[in-house]
């Protein structure tokens, strides 16, 4: 037996466990993120797909006939008829789907909530012969789901769309013009906390900062450099990843590049002052690591860059709302799908750069040299 290697693998056992950071990052985090992820995607209640529905202008008629019909159908579990084993599934949410119908005044007010993700489908009574006809996307899974579950008669495909089904194209329709923008937000988000958060640590744990202590430099400076440095960066790759989506996708800012300029400045100085403070104290590449992780990791999952969040339960929406990331991603869609201008998309400006800044002042009075 090699007591040498043995001794050794003890000393590592013991540095490990003396560091509750450490502990926290291996142990705590991964249980806490089971459980918050575990919460999220595993409620037993029954789905709520939500429906549009364009109530027909003028005709007072046809209005009460298209909420009559709703009304019978909302807010009811309606068990999936074709399920053979249903009395035996234990887990009954899995074979039951509940509606809810949101009400538009208009095809363009649907169509705007369709692109944001509040609705996946509409319906909207014919005007010619008073049959209620289905618009959706049939690349959208979801939406090609609700529109069987909720159809009168989807017997088959190809009789249902020359009966009551309506292919949505346009632009902002598609699922890669609502992956794009998130695309862009996260990779904002992923280079400020790496250049700017990453290098700040990597210089204080190799003492670098500690001798550029002894020097006559500014601590603002020092941190603006790296901003500085992070705006080069960004811009550098968000320009890669829209010109290749231009050209490869066909997706286009609609609402203009000076919009899309505004919020990529707003996003670096959000999230460059976020990894300042993020980064302003940890001693260890182990602590900053996991710091820098949970945040991307949690803001990815939670703010609806691959999805939209409104799918997840009503209590978390209202936090997930304020989030930077989430934020950014609904400001970047507005201009990408919904051709949003520069007084659109103001207000998530100002927010951002007031988060940024703040974080930023937060960040040089408590960071530490070593």
């Amino acid at each position: 037996m090699n007591n040498a290697l043995i001794n050794l693998v003890a000393v590592q056992f013991r540095q490990y466990f003396r560091e509750p950071q450490i502990l926290f990052w291996s142990f705590g985090f991964p249980l806490l993120l089971v459980w918050l992820l575990g919460v999220s995607f595993s409620d037993d209640s029954v789905k709520e797909r939500v429906v549009g529905i364009v109530l027909p202008a003028n005709q007072v008629a046809a209005q009460a006939d298209i909420r009559a019909w709703a009304a019978r159908i909302e807010g009811k579990e309606h068990t999936l008829p074709s399920v053979v084993n249903a009395g035996d599934v234990k887990r009954s949410h899995l074979i039951t789907v509940k509606f809810r119908f949101t009400y538009y005044n208009s095809r363009e007010e649907v169509v705007r909530g369709l692109k944001r993700g509040d609705v996946q489908v509409f319906v909207e009574p014919d005007a010619a012969s008073g049959k209620r006809v289905y618009y959706l996307d049939p690349q959208n899974s979801e939406a090609m789901l609700t529109y069987f579950f909720l159809g009168d008669d989807p017997g088959g495909l190809s009789r249902a769309i020359a009966k009551d089904m309506s292919v949505l194209e346009g632009p902002g329709l598609r699922y890669i013009d609502f992956l794009v923008p998130g695309l862009i937000a996260m990779a904002i988000m992923e280079t400020c906390l790496i250049s700017v958060g990453w290098a700040l640590v990597d210089k204080r744990v190799t003492k670098v900062t500690r001798q550029m202590r002894i020097t006559p430099m500014r601590k603002h400076d020092f941190l603006a450099a790296h901003v500085l440095a992070c705006f080069v960066f960004s811009f550098m790759e968000i320009l890669a990843i829209y010109l290749f989506a231009q050209n490869y996708f066909d997706v286009h800012a609609q609402g203009g590049i000076l919009p899309f300029i505004v919020l990529i400045v707003a996003g670096n100085l959000c999230f460059a002052g976020i990894s300042i403070l993020a980064a302003s104290r940890a001693l260890k590449a182990q602590t900053a690591s996991g710091l820098l992780e949970v945040t991307i990791l949690l803001l990815v999952v939670f703010s609806g860059i691959f999805f939209s969040y409104k799918h997840f339960p009503d209590w978390m929406v209202s936090v997930i709302e304020v989030l930077p990331l989430t934020i950014l991603a609904d400001a970047m869609r507005k201009v990408f799908v919904e051709g949003a201008g520069v007084v659109d998309v103001a207000q998530a400006a100002v927010v951002l750069t007031l988060m940024g800044l703040g974080s930023f002042l937060a960040g040089l009075r408590v960071f530490r040299w070593y």
